[in-house]
């Protein structure tokens, strides 16, 4: 008996819906990706002008140009800022951190206090300007 052979397809892998969906993917990486500006401008922040919106649950967080550190009316040393913070993110977990920074107030000190905030939970953040 003799059989015959079977003749076989050449099977092709199409790579063209590949090569499509990489280069959607990275035109999405690419309009998606956020580019940091370093700003080289003198800005004078502390008065602004906007809606006043009611924050119910509040923590304020006042710097003073002599270098204080109070929170909610009680002076603090930096040191102990991020474990009083945390307390009060225990007892308040839904409040708003108000950071109201002297006018003179270097933007690390801010920048501390948001930091610390960040360590001790809170997700919400405010600083507060005089109005013009």
């Amino acid at each position: 008996m003799r059989f015959s052979k079977k003749e076989t397809d050449n099977i092709e892998v199409n790579l063209t819906p590949l090569i499509d969906v990489v280069f959607l993917l990275l035109i999405f990486f690419m309009v998606s990706t956020t580019f940091i500006y370093s700003n080289s401008i003198d800005v004078n922040l502390p008065a602004a002008k906007g809606d006043e919106t009611s924050i119910s649950e509040s923590i304020r967080v006042v710097l003073t140009q002599a270098g204080a550190i109070n929170i909610d009316g009680t002076s603090y040393e930096e040191k102990v800022v991020l474990d009083q913070l945390t307390e009060m993110k225990k007892a308040k977990p839904e409040s708003t951190v108000i950071i109201e920074a002297d006018k003179n107030v270097s933007h690390g000190r801010v920048v501390f206090i948001m930091d610390a905030s960040r360590k001790a939970g809170f997700a919400k953040f405010a600083i507060a300007v005089e109005e013009e």
